[in-house]
């Protein structure tokens, strides 16, 4: 494309981020350093939140420009009209971009360890780590399968782990449940999700469990890892110290996934398939709101 301007290429720099899902990553890992919150810890100040939240924007970010710089080939053909395929950018200028998104994530980490005055940069390694497994990611495990699956579903358990450890200095049992529940069933949804692509993941060579045992064998698969994210949820049905609200949330959810699973296995369609994993995402969502308002309600009252 000839005679664009920077408007344009500022722009495209712009979505090349996919901003709704890096905001919806800073907003993640501000509910996970909430939920993580312990009756014998304190919520950071306000700023330091702040730097959290642009430290998983930034990352999520880079990741999201990396995956189109890597697929730049793919998208000539499915998606022209994007900012590299159409030459608004060029290659150059969005790997400069990447490496600034980078750079700003590490930064942010960097602000993050010298605020809380940690012995060790913990912040800063993460940030770099999660952006190098999110870069392997794009270029070599989206076509694996399970393990790309996992990576996926990794990504959300990781806000925990890094909210758990920054504010507890260890692993605690309820922040951790919470995390692998959400793990297996973002693993369990990646999975399903595959049932529906068999033909153009097998034709793009993409190495799904659908596509090697079939929709029936990745209905299975899903089921075994969404029972045991369901196993992971019993340590916070059984804790009703810090409320009722999940419990009983997580106890309705748990049957609906039972009831979705054994009809899928029964029935391994597409569309059924579609409809599970998007009901999954929406009640992975409503449980994320249920159990910040549980953990407001418990501090307003101790």
């Amino acid at each position: 494309m000839s005679n664009v301007t920077m408007n344009q290429k500022f722009n495209a720099l712009f979505w090349l981020m996919r901003p709704l899902n890096s905001i919806t990553a800073a907003v993640a890992v501000f509910v996970a350093s909430f939920l993580a919150l312990s009756p014998d810890n304190q919520p950071f100040d306000f700023l330091t939140y702040i730097f959290i939240g642009s430290a998983a924007f930034f990352t999520t970010a880079q990741a999201n420009t990396h995956n189109d710089i890597v697929d730049i080939e793919v998208d000539r053909i499915n998606s022209p009209e994007r900012a590299l395929p159409s030459n608004i950018l060029t290659l150059k200028q969005a790997k400069i971009w990447a490496v600034s998104l980078f750079i700003l994530a590490v930064g942010s980490g960097i602000i993050i360890d010298i605020r809380l005055d940690l012995p060790i940069p913990f912040s800063t390694f993460w940030a770099i780590f999660n952006s190098l497994l999110l870069d392997s990611y794009n270029k070599w495990f989206k076509k694996s399968g399970i393990w790309g699956n996992m990576i996926v579903a990794y990504v959300v358990w990781a806000l925990f782990l890094y909210s758990d450890l920054l504010l507890n200095r260890t692993l605690t049992l309820r922040t951790e449940a919470i995390g692998l529940y959400a793990f297996f069933l973002n693993w369990g949804r990646e999975v399903i999700k595959g049932i529906r692509d068999i033909e153009g993941d097998r034709d793009c060579g993409v190495n799904t469990i659908a596509v090697r045992f079939g929709a029936r064998g990745a209905a299975i698969a899903g089921s075994i890892l969404l029972l045991i994210g369901g196993i992971w949820s019993l340590p916070i049905i059984f804790d009703w110290s810090s409320g009722f609200l999940t419990p009983v949330l997580l106890i309705i959810f748990n049957g609906i996934v039972a009831y979705r699973c054994i009809n899928l296995i029964k029935d391994p369609n597409p569309e059924y398939a579609t409809s599970t994993k998007i009901l999954f995402l929406k009640m992975m969502l409503v449980a994320l709101i249920i159990l910040s308002i549980d953990q407001l309600i418990f501090y307003v009252l101790k």
